[in-house]
């Protein structure tokens, strides 16, 4: 749970600066930028790991090169280009669409059980952004004079 909150506000706080920060910089130096925080952060956090991997293994070589392109480097290039030309809002809805689809594809290329409890999860999610984001009148309530 500890965990779900924390990817949430920081989810919250990428979309936000994105949209925000440094929107004049060209938009291969901010996903480079991006990427490279990415990855250091990763390489701390996985330290202990990365002795037992064999770099120059030709499977994971290619794994790695499509893992890094369109998971790492294509995603930002995208979305620094379009963050700035959209509202908050409907950027936040956008990239929303990343959670059931990486669900999707751990379903379908990885093999992996997906359970309708994390469906279930997933839509609330994405009903929750999208009432949010909408911002529509359907629970306010109206006065009449």
């Amino acid at each position: 749970m500890v965990f779900g909150i924390l990817s949430a506000f920081t989810y919250a706080g990428f979309i936000f600066f994105s949209g925000k920060v440094a929107v004049n910089v060209d938009p291969w130096t901010r996903s480079s930028l991006m990427v490279t925080g990415s990855t250091i952060l990763v390489l701390i956090l996985f330290m202990r790991d990365i002795p037992s991997v064999l770099p120059l293994e030709q499977n994971l070589l290619t794994t790695a090169i499509g893992v890094s392109l369109f998971g790492a480097v294509l995603p930002p290039l995208f979305f620094a280009v379009g963050a700035p030309l959209v509202s908050g809002g409907i950027a936040n809805i956008l990239t929303s669409i990343e959670l059931p689809i990486a669900i999707l594809s751990a379903s379908l290329i990885l093999s992996e059980t997906v359970t309708p409890l994390q469906w279930l999860g997933t839509a609330i999610i994405l009903a929750a952004i999208a009432l949010n984001e909408l911002d529509t009148n359907l629970f306010r309530i109206r006065k009449h004079y």
